[in-house]
């Protein structure tokens, strides 16, 4: 009696010693879809939680007395660590009007781009901090695949 190729051969994937191509065939076929179903499931959580964050980041915050004394005081910490700047907000570059560009390129009126909290600050630096010295920079920190992902804004001293 013949075999085919598709007959059970007594052991199979789920721990058994043999398997047939075919089986094998499927097997990967299987996982490779199950993989590529995770890989779409993970970036359908970080659009959602780009959206919610550009949601968030586009509603105004309150610059407060306490708000103002805590980034002087997280300054001071820097400086006594010999550091020269602080990181103070990060946030996607689709937040910008034109997706990061004019930062990535280091172009004269990137700040032109910025909206939300993000020109909260930028306006708050303008009125307080510039005044006193420091510098505001912004700086494109990723690049998910190839394109410009979170930028940072940047108080220097």
């Amino acid at each position: 009696m013949a075999q085919s190729e598709t007959k059970p051969t007594g052991i199979g994937l789920a721990g058994e010693s043999f398997f047939s191509v075919q089986d094998l065939q499927v097997y990967m076929t299987q996982r490779r879809h199950a993989e590529q179903a995770q890989e779409e499931a993970r970036r359908a959580a970080m659009e959602q939680a780009e959206k919610e964050q550009i949601k968030q980041l586009m509603t105004p915050i309150e610059i407060n007395d306490e708000r103002i004394a805590n980034f002087m005081r997280r300054v001071r910490q820097a400086a006594e660590q010999g550091e020269h700047q602080i990181l103070i907000l990060r946030f996607p570059s689709s937040m910008c009007q034109d997706s990061g560009r004019a930062i990535n390129n280091s172009l004269a009126g990137w700040e032109d781009t910025l909206v939300g909290v993000p020109l909260q600050i930028l306006n708050v630096w303008h009125e307080h901090l510039k005044p006193l010295g420091f510098r505001l920079s912004a700086e494109v920190l990723d690049y998910p695949g190839g394109m410009p992902g979170d930028v940072g804004l940047f108080c220097r001293w």
